[in-house]
């Protein structure tokens, strides 16, 4: 299988490293090679081997910053258009309101015949009904494990361990950052201070409006509602609320009450109505989304068999997302063996 990367941050560099450990692995397991063959970034440059990029130099590149392009690749010449990949990874950015650049790069791949994992919420929440449409019509599959969890395996469960079951309802913490804050305030700290220190740690971005006004909560929330209920909420539909209006006050107080404020996203089936929200909530020690702490996420999947199933993994990371996108490169693998 030959892959073609767009996008050369943390996460396909994660990527790059696991493909890069696991190379011995995937023969012996599955009887073939993985090559990466191109890649392509706007600010650290373009490359095209059809033998295959080495790894090894091409991680020694990037973590000296130096710039890729050796004219083998051109500006112009587009991952999609290379008729010798069989699948591409996309990692470029997007936003909630287009879900461009990444929107175009993901549809023009699967419109050419290739396989996509992207680590992209926003392609995946506005879009998902249009892309899963063209590559269904392409024989191709799209997949966005990370989108969610990160490299917690919240698909895979979904899909695999709770095939057969009927899920009614979904409850989870889905934003680390958001989570973080809440945690760091309950001990004591100010919504500033918490803050502060998330983005000093690289938790929370320069501007991280979309972690504490819940949009990106509620973009995983509009993500689950398709991929497990086949509906498409659309992120208008779901009510949303962040966490940047509460108070230390407001957090002493559950606290006194035995309790823990959180912010969770969710989804709720009743009959053939599929609800979501997000919103902080003071839940009781007695919910286990109430002690999860600091950049953890977690997920609570109530089933009509099972009950209730929860997991929980790490919201970000290199290798954690990085994981994720090998993950789904693997069952892309196995399913067209």
């Amino acid at each position: 299988m030959n892959i073609g990367i767009i996008g050369l941050g943390t996460v396909t560099q994660g990527f790059i490293e696991i493909l890069s450990e696991k190379k011995n692995w995937l023969q012996e397991k599955y009887g073939t090679h993985i090559k990466l063959v191109a890649v392509k970034d706007i600010q650290k440059g373009n490359v095209y081997n059809s033998n295959g990029i080495d790894l090894i130099e091409l991680l020694s590149k990037l973590n000296n910053n130096e710039n890729l392009s050796d004219g083998s690749l051109s500006e112009d010449t587009t991952v999609a258009s290379i008729n010798a990949i069989d699948l591409i990874v996309e990692a470029t950015y997007s936003d909630y309101k287009t879900g461009d650049p990444a929107y175009t790069f993901i549809k023009d791949a699967l419109s050419n015949g290739k396989h996509v994992v992207t680590t992209n919420k926003g392609p995946v929440a506005l879009r998902f009904t249009e892309l899963n449409k063209i590559a269904e019509e392409n024989n191709v599959s799209l997949r966005y494990e990370g989108t969610v969890l990160s490299g917690t395996p919240t698909f895979s469960l979904i899909e695999e361990c709770l095939a057969g079951d009927e899920i009614l309802e979904i409850r989870g913490i889905l934003n680390g950052t958001s989570n973080y804050i809440l945690s760091k305030m309950s001990e004591g700290g100010s919504f500033e201070n918490a803050l502060s220190v998330a983005q000093e740690k690289g938790y929370a971005e320069a501007d991280p409006t979309n972690d504490v006004k819940g949009y990106d909560a509620r973009g995983k929330v509009a993500i689950l509602s398709h991929k497990v209920f086949g509906v498409e909420l659309g992120l208008e539909n779901i009510p949303t609320i962040g966490i940047d209006a509460i108070s230390k006050e407001a957090l002493d107080t559950a606290k006194n009450d035995g309790k823990n404020i959180r912010l969770i996203g969710s989804l709720k089936k009743e009959g053939n109505i599929i609800t979501g929200k997000v919103q902080p909530e003071a839940l009781p020690t007695s919910d286990a989304l109430s002690n999860i702490g600091g950049v953890t996420n977690a997920i609570e999947i109530t089933t009509k068999y099972l009950g209730k199933v929860m997991i929980t993994g790490p919201g970000a990371g290199k290798l954690e997302t990085g994981y994720a996108v090998f993950s789904d490169v693997l069952t892309i693998l196995k399913n067209n063996k």
